[in-house]
């Protein structure tokens, strides 16, 4: 397992939190994979497009937000894209459908999202503890 000292956030218990719903997020594709749709799903509504788009941006953002080393984390958070064709291609064969272009493009367009919004919160954190140390140090001793 990761150690807990490359993580950025400050509690153990947001840190299990967030792995729990990491988990649950991986659990849910896995889950997606591995059942059949119908046809009429695909054409009436998108569903299972915008299930790619939003599950594989938590699973992108998750990391990009728990660890403390950007590299790390842009890594692992990267590393959902080959994720997405895999499953994607396991989906197909043990489904029996055919191969599905735009999911596995909502997919990678999650991943991008996961990690530009997770970027911006890194940045976001970071100028604000930098802030904290500023107004720290201006204070009258």
């Amino acid at each position: 397992m990761i150690s807990e000292s490359n993580c950025q956030l400050p509690t153990k218990d947001t840190l299990h939190r967030l792995w729990k719903y990491w988990i649950l997020t991986l659990a849910l594709v896995l889950l997606g994979t591995l059942s059949p749709q119908t046809e009429i799903m695909h054409k009436v509504f998108p569903i299972d497009t915008i299930l790619h788009l939003v599950l594989y941006t938590v699973l992108a953002f998750i990391p990009m937000i728990l660890f403390r080393c950007r590299k790390t984390s842009f890594l692992i958070s990267l590393s959902m894209t080959p994720l997405g064709y895999l499953l994607e291609s396991l989906h197909m064969t043990v489904t029996g459908e055919n191969f599905n272009a735009l999911n596995a493009l909502a997919s990678n367009i999650g991943v991008i999202t996961g990690i530009a919004t997770g970027f911006i919160v890194r940045l976001k954190s970071h100028y604000k503890r930098d802030r904290k140390v500023t107004q720290t140090e201006n204070l009258p001793s």
